[in-house]
């Protein structure tokens, strides 16, 4: 390397406190050569305007007093080279154990050099290191820090790794600093994806942030990252959940008039949040505000704003949006007349739904498999059997083939009645018809025939169920144990219930009291108390007056010798008849 002007030595190890002050312009070649072979670590060298201070370890004093009549040319010494030489003489023993133990070589993983103490070539290949190291051991607040020290030293983070760290930061509710972690990604010339700063849009908002939110909207736009519908949906929600509702309106505006497309998911979840709180009305006036930014609603639209209305109980603001679609231009499609079909047959306004079913027709819209089971699940909802029967005939009239909703629909009426044979017919029907059954269908079948006594029917369905490849669940055990217990059929319950508990089924606290008094009954108190204890470690909430009172049936029942048993078992398990004890 090149060096102009005065070279000033200062000590560091043999060196001592006083600077050497050598001319570049000295004729002596030795010192020259040591000059410009300056090969140390850049931290061992400091500028200072036009001097250099170079630390250099393992110089001896002779190689100074060699050179020390060459110094100005003139063979005299320097007052500076005298001063540092009585320096050294002053601590001979100091100087002999520096000579005697060498600096250790430089550890770059080592904290210090982390912390920035030491500079050197390595350093960036360190930080990077450091980082990724820590992001894949999910060790967030340590790579925040790496990233810190990097910027503090000019280093440029990984943007790979500032996006995991930005997610993985946002997952653990971290916003702050995920955002922190995402300026600095961005001013190193890093540009995050659309998903990244969705995920931090929406833990500000979570957090209640909004501003926060809003400027890193603002930043995403300038970074040239598109937002997306996600995106906007997202601080909308934000807004109206704070009751904010014209600032959302007027937020959205402003979008569209920026140049950001006109997503009608956000329109649509506007209009229908306003319509929601402010009313059908306030909901047109937006529609109409937002057309003019060049937005124009559609049959999803509407259909929000028709949904709104009904839940709301307003059929007539329903019926206004509905004649306002039409001046639009627009028709309504399966999805706006099943909505309007759902409220009038919850409001029983049968009437009016002959009045829509002749409109529809009208329209050249015949009523879909949908459409049916609205019309049947209401029928039996409302105890009206036949006429659901009735509308089943009409689906398949008009060539409609019922799906498994409807038949589950119809087999859960029929059931409820009693009529469990009719029942089991239409569900052969189903199956020689090639549709599908699924768990609900067996589940509802299981627990009419359970409730019948039926518990071999029950069985045999079970089994069917099975070889289908259907898994049983909770509440298919739980029928059958019932069925077994009314045939007083202890040792089936007993095995069914052992078998719910080892698939890690959750036992309902009446299942457990009609296996115990079962099992009372057929004098088998030692199996009832090993049920009970079970039933206390499950149901850690009930209170010691239930266990009172379950063993005081079985006692009045006549079985005192497994009451008692039971009530020693109760003990045991240290419940008190006021409270469970621990």
């Amino acid at each position: 390397m090149a060096h102009f002007g005065d070279i000033s030595c200062c000590r560091c190890g043999l060196w001592s406190n006083a600077p050497v002050s050598i001319n570049t312009s000295m004729q002596s070649p030795r010192i020259r050569a040591h000059a410009v072979s300056l090969d140390y670590p850049t931290r061992t060298e400091q500028k200072n305007e036009r001097s250099l201070m170079v630390m250099r370890p393992d110089r001896r004093l002779h190689d100074y007093s060699a050179d020390a009549n060459a110094v100005h040319g003139n063979g005299r010494t320097s007052p500076e080279f005298e001063k540092a030489v009585s320096s050294m003489k002053t601590k001979p023993r100091k100087l002999l154990d520096q000579q005697a133990n060498p600096r250790k070589a430089l550890n770059y993983n080592s904290d210090k050099v982390a912390n920035g103490a030491y500079f050197s070539k390595h350093k960036a290949g360190c930080y990077a290191d450091s980082l990724r190291r820590y992001c894949n051991n999910g060790k967030l607040i340590q790579a925040c820090h790496v990233i810190d020290e990097m910027v503090l030293h000019g280093q440029v983070p990984d943007s790979k790794c500032c996006v995991r760290l930005i997610r993985g930061l946002v997952r653990t509710s971290k916003a702050n600093k995920a955002r922190h972690v995402l300026e600095i990604m961005v001013l190193s010339g890093g540009v995050p994806d659309t998903i990244t700063y969705n995920m931090l849009i929406a833990q500000l908002c979570c957090e209640g942030q909004l501003s926060s939110a809003l400027n890193v909207l603002e930043d995403m736009r300038f970074t040239g990252c598109s937002p997306s519908g996600i995106t906007f949906n997202t601080l909308i929600r934000c807004m109206c959940s704070q009751h904010m509702y014209d600032r959302a309106v007027s937020f959205w505006k402003e979008q569209l008039r920026i140049g950001w497309p006109p997503y009608e998911m956000t329109s649509t979840l506007l209009v229908d949040l306003v319509c929601k709180r402010c009313g059908p009305k306030r909901a047109l006036e937006v529609l109409d505000e937002i057309a003019l930014e060049g937005c124009r609603p559609d049959i999803v639209t509407y259909n929000a704003l028709i949904s709104a209305s009904c839940k709301a109980g307003s059929l007539n603001d329903a019926k206004m949006i509905l004649t306002r679609l039409a001046a639009e231009g627009l028709e309504p499609n399966g999805t706006t007349y099943c909505i309007l079909l759902h409220s009038l047959c919850n409001m029983r306004r049968w009437s009016e739904v002959g009045d829509l079913l002749a409109h529809m027709k009208q329209a050249n819209h015949e009523p879909d498999v949908t459409a049916y089971n609205i019309f049947i699940n209401y029928f039996c909802k409302y105890g009206h059997l036949d006429q659901a029967i009735g509308v089943l005939e009409m689906m398949v009239g008009e060539k409609c083939s019922p799906d498994i909703v409807t038949y589950n629909t119809l087999l859960n009426a029929i059931s409820k009645r009693g009529m469990v044979a009719e029942a089991l017919g239409i569900f052969h029907s189903i199956r020689k018809n090639g549709c599908q059954v699924v768990l609900i269908t067996y589940n509802t079948l299981i627990d009419a025939l359970a409730k019948k006594g039926a518990v071999i029917e029950a069985m045999v369905l079970f089994d069917e169920m099975i070889s289908d490849g259907i898994s049983p669940d909770d509440v298919t055990y739980g029928s059958l144990v019932m069925g077994f217990c009314k045939k007083n059929m202890a040792k089936e319950a007993l095995e069914l219930l052992n078998q719910m508990l080892a698939l890690g089924f959750e036992v309902k606290t009446t299942t457990f009291v009609m296996v115990i008094q079962t099992l009372c009954r057929d004098c088998r108190a030692e199996a009832a108390a090993e049920i009970l204890r079970e039933m206390v470690s499950k149901n850690t909430k009930l209170r010691g007056a239930f266990y009172l009172s379950l063993v005081s049936r079985i006692a009045k029942s006549g079985r005192v010798k497994e009451a008692q048993m039971l009530h020693q078992e109760l003990v045991a398990c240290k419940i008190c008849f006021n409270r469970v004890v621990g």
